[in-house]
């Protein structure tokens, strides 16, 4: 994984760290065994393993996939993972792999913790629910009422031609920590998202390189290597303590916003900050927090309620917070925010 920083033409840059996703992988082998068995999943040029591969059925129940890559990895077909207990695996929980094949999997009800190395440290895997397509499959599903948290990177993390509801979740991250910028929910490069009723806290970065972490993170564009990522829908979320509540960022090829509407929409959010914490993400000596972050085109942001000194205080020498920021956006629409 790479940490991303992006410049822009005005007064100040804003970074984030991402999972990038577009170089990982050539996947495709499977077996059905219960163990650490290689899957063809290939990231940073270990062919991970998982505890289980294509299962039939519903997984449920304890899922310990401590030696492991990952616990739950799907390549083809159809699955079900509800009311598990996932745990242990270095790199990611649950995996949805639709690079080769249509793959359906709703994941639900699940707990799923401590995914990452132990410790954790500042390496840029460690994603609880995973999903992605970035070849000739694409992956579906639905990803509610899971409990997401003790993540290394990421909580729940949608990439590519993926058309996935995330709803009625709690990720919740490690709070203000140095190293790592953890980001809850992302919807990247072209995946079709709706991210409703969600509570996501704790996603903050105290360290260095120019980033901060988002609670909801869009991004996409050529800027970034992806297909730009239309269509979001961020509504009735809880965002909690994260340095950007929603971070949305669509980027052409010169780093700039589109001239294509990218049409997220950030309505009937709930989003609070109780501390001034980021110290990096607007540049090498000044932390960057806002309630929304708007990069992109007709993107509208609508009928939030933000508040807390994190985002609402003019902030310090050493972090820059405000509410809502489009400074570096086009057409957007905002409006009715509290």
């Amino acid at each position: 994984m790479k940490i991303f920083t992006t410049k822009y033409s005005r007064t100040a840059s804003r970074c984030f760290s991402m999972i990038f996703g577009l170089t990982i992988v050539i996947g495709g082998a499977a077996s059905a065994k219960a163990a650490c068995t290689l899957t063809g999943f290939v990231r940073d040029g270990i062919n991970l393993t998982a505890a289980q591969i294509n299962p039939s059925g519903t997984v449920s129940g304890d899922v310990d996939a401590t030696g492991c890559n990952i616990g739950i990895y799907y390549d083809h077909a159809k699955g079900a993972v509800n009311s598990a207990n996932v745990h242990g695996s270095n790199y990611y929980g649950v995996v949805v792999n639709g690079d080769f094949n249509e793959v359906a999997v709703n994941v639900t009800n699940n707990t799923v913790t401590q995914i990452g190395e132990s410790p954790f440290n500042g390496t840029q895997h460690g994603v609880g629910i995973y999903y992605r397509a970035f070849g000739t499959g694409s992956t579906s599903g639905k990803v509610t009422g899971n409990i997401v948290t003790q993540y290394q990177k990421g909580g729940i993390v949608v990439n590519g031609a993926s058309t996935v509801a995330v709803s009625d979740n709690t990720v919740t991250g490690l709070g203000p920590v140095d190293l790592i910028a953890q980001n809850g929910i992302q919807a990247g490069y072209g995946a079709t998202v709706q991210i409703k009723r969600n509570v996501v806290t704790g996603n903050a970065y105290t360290g260095a390189n120019f980033a901060s972490s988002g609670g909801v993170l869009v991004v996409g564009g050529d800027c970034y290597g992806g297909a730009f990522t239309t269509g979001t829908q961020i509504m009735g979320n809880t965002l909690v303590n994260n340095d950007v509540g929603a971070f949305l960022s669509n980027l052409d090829a010169t780093c700039n916003p589109p001239i294509t509407s990218t049409n997220a929409k950030v309505v009937n959010n709930t989003i609070t900050n109780d501390a001034l914490t980021n110290l990096t993400g607007l540049s090498a000596t000044q932390g960057y927090q806002a309630g929304v972050s708007d990069q992109g085109n007709n993107d509208k942001i609508i009928n939030n309620t933000i508040s807390g000194v994190g985002y609402t205080s003019p902030g310090n020498s050493t972090t820059f917070a405000t509410p809502i920021d489009t400074t570096v956006t086009n057409l957007s629409k905002v409006h009715a925010n509290k």
